[in-house]
């Protein structure tokens, strides 16, 4: 990097800046076969509204780019009329279009994986399928991931981790893809964060996994979601037993590609101990 200074001038990538500049950033000189920009502050409008502005600071820029509201423009502040000047602006798709929605209704009761044996109209990967290979699944009568009388999938008592899987989802010709999964819970759940090597062995820690893949890829973990969960999980419950867990729903925006694949794992080792998922939808927007 080139860096001159001259009086009130500053030259990055020269070492004559313009005269008419104070500040000079010239892309020719800047690292050899390679060119770049100037990326200013980029902040939501939650963000911007936050900014000590006064008139002093007329000339102000920010990159507003907020999903959550449509913005997505250059602004300048005006100190003489104290507001913000959208230079240019263009929308920013927003998921409003329904691609995929799972509400475990129309299903039959306890559709789903009895103690490793299909129940109920179980479809067995054309819609989604159950993986409890990794579970100790046999043993006893509540053992079980399936539909329950209220419209939602339910799990209890696994005794090591099980997945639910959606089928791979055509996600193409969308700008962007967004997917919510809603997550509840019942019982003592608890974890032990000391004893994270030995998470799905421990006969302790509970604890739900959600993650995606586009395109057939690697599973991405949606990890420590809202800060109740960890680096390996999206959400935890507490370290001590007190019937409480972070229940609600999960979000992930911002997506793209040809398939969007949903995976939610979850373990649970008592028999009061269960989770429950719902309204697991992806839509898309343009």
């Amino acid at each position: 990097m080139i860096v001159n200074l001259s009086f009130s001038q500053v030259g990055i990538g020269t070492t004559t800046p313009s005269s008419a500049a104070v500040l000079h950033i010239e892309t020719a000189n800047y690292i050899t076969t390679k060119v770049g920009g100037f990326i200013m502050p980029v902040v939501t409008e939650a963000e911007q509204t936050s900014i000590p502005v006064t008139a002093a600071d007329d000339g102000l820029m920010v990159f507003v780019s907020d999903p959550s509201t449509g913005k997505w423009c250059w602004d300048i502040y005006d100190g003489d009329q104290a507001v913000w000047r959208s230079i240019n602006c263009a929308p920013v798709p927003v998921c409003n279009t329904q691609i995929y929605l799972e509400d475990f209704s129309g299903y039959t009761l306890n559709t789903g994986r009895d103690r490793r044996t299909n129940s109920g109209d179980y479809p067995g990967g054309v819609t989604w399928t159950v993986d409890d290979s990794a579970a100790d699944f046999l043993g006893q009568d509540n053992d079980y991931a399936y539909t329950n009388a209220t419209g939602q999938f339910e799990l209890n008592n696994t005794d090591g981790p099980v997945s639910f899987i959606t089928q791979a989802v055509t996600i193409s010709g969308y700008a962007t893809v967004c997917f919510s999964v809603d997550i509840d819970a019942s019982g003592n759940l608890e974890y032990d964060h000391s004893d994270h090597s030995t998470d799905d062995t421990n006969n302790q820690n509970d604890y739900v996994n959600i993650e995606y893949s586009i395109d057939g890829g690697a599973w991405q973990l949606v990890a420590n979601y809202g800060g109740n969960g960890t680096v390996n999980h999206t959400l935890v419950a507490p370290a001590v037993a007190d019937g409480t867990f972070p229940t609600g729903q999960v979000s992930v925006s911002g997506l793209s590609g040809t398939t969007l694949a949903i995976r939610i794992t979850s373990n649970t080792w008592a028999s009061d101990e269960k989770f429950f998922y719902d309204n697991i939808l992806i839509e898309g927007g343009n």
